[in-house]
């Protein structure tokens, strides 16, 4: 039998909109976490408002973040917010390295 993979996901244009209540299906959180994870800081605007597809990622890494680790909504943002800062390092090094290898 063919190993195959299912890879599900969810297309968004500037034209898609989505329900907080689809949000919290698709991701199985509450409304309750979404509005504690706006207020800890990891949205820059109200979730309410609008949801973006960097939001959806956010909400998605969250809701892994907390069902795996059992991490509390604070210690949930302050993760994220250090694999952002981790990724922006790993960036601003990539830049640094590329300019290295120009001057030699």
């Amino acid at each position: 039998m063919d190993n195959q993979k299912v890879v599900t996901g969810l297309l968004m244009d500037e034209h898609t909109t989505i329900s907080i209540i689809e949000v919290c299906q698709k991701f199985n959180v509450s409304e309750a976490m979404l509005h504690e994870l706006y207020e800890h800081g990891l949205f820059e605007q109200p979730i309410m408002t609008s949801i973006n597809e960097k939001m959806l990622a956010r909400i998605q890494s969250a809701a892994r973040i907390q069902d795996d680790l059992g991490v509390n909504v604070p210690g949930v943002v302050l993760a994220l917010e250090l694999l952002d800062e981790l990724e922006q390092l790993r960036q601003e090094l990539s830049i640094l390295q590329h300019h290295v290898d120009l001057r030699r």
